[in-house]
Formats: structure tokens, C-alpha cells, sequence
């Protein structure tokens, strides 16, 4: 979390992530947002940043946007539980289910042990998403069999 071209060090991002995830917490998007916007032009390589904008754009329901942002992070860390859970959230509610399933279930396999509060959130997501799928498919059938 240092980026040596600029100057910055570890502590000082890590005290605006802190700072800009407080602002989330308070949804105070705008400032967040902007925060997180800075930390990425200063550290483009940390994938949390990203997660980070991700997460305020699906609170936005700004979900395209949101999308891209847990694309790039996950680019960045393939096994960012958090971009991959919420990834799978903007999924779900985009109607692709399927890939949103892959999302939840690529999150528990990366905590076997369920120590990550995520995880159960996963958990609780891919039976969702499992049983939309399911129920489309009977759907369709009772459509085929008439």
C-alpha cells in the first residue's frame, strides 16, 4: 500500500482508506468516493481501493458502475472475497444469476473454514440465487408441458 512515486506511504493511505471508509459507513458516498477515487490514482495496484468504489456505487444503485469497479479489483486480487460477494450482488440483481452463483460460491471456497462474515453472506446469497434458477427452470418446464 506505498506507492514510492508519489511519495505516499503505507500508513498515510491506509489513514485515508480509513477516513474514506468511515464516510461509507456514514453514507456519506460523495466523500468517500472521493477519497477512494485519490487512492487509486496514488496506489492504481490495490485492488481494496477499487472494491471500495465498488461498494459505493452498488449502495448508489449505480450498478454498471459498480460492476467495473469489482471487475478491476478482482483483476487486481483474484481472491477478494468482498469484490467477489458484492460482484455477485450487482449480478443477481442484473438478472445473471448464473454468474452471480459463480461469484458467491468462488467466495466460500475461499473461506472453507467460514471464519469471514462475508462468507455466510455468500452462503446465504448462492441458496438464493440457486433457488431462483430452480424455480425459473420449473417455471419453464410447467411453460413446456402445457
Amino acid at each position: 500500500m506505498a506507492n514510492s512515486d508519489n511519495g505516499t506511504t503505507g500508513p498515510e493511505l491506509l489513514e485515508r482508506a480509513m477516513e474514506g471508509f468511515e464516510f461509507y459507513e456514514q453514507g456519506d458516498y460523495a466523500s468517500a468516493r472521493g477519497i477512494f477515487e485519490e487512492l487509486c490514482a496514488k496506489d492504481p495496484r490495490e485492488a481494496y481501493y477499487r472494491t471500495a468504489l465498488g461498494a459505493i456505487s452498488l449502495a448508489e444503485d449505480e450498478l454498471d458502475l459498480a460492476l467495473d469497479n469489482f471487475n478491476q479489483a478482482l483483476a487486481l486480487n483474484a481472491k477478494d472475497a468482498a469484490a467477489l460477494v458484492n460482484r455477485g450482488e450487482v449480478r443477481l440483481r442484473l438478472g445473471d444469476i448464473v454468474e452471480a452463483a459463480q461469484d458467491f460460491a468462488r467466495a466460500v471456497d475461499l473461506d472453507p473454514e467460514n471464519k469471514d462474515p462475508l462468507t455466510l453472506r455468500a452462503r446465504l446469497l448462492v441458496a438464493a440465487a440457486l433457488e431462483t434458477i430452480e424455480a425459473a427452470q420449473r417455471s419453464a418446464h410447467s411453460e413446456w408441458t402445457k
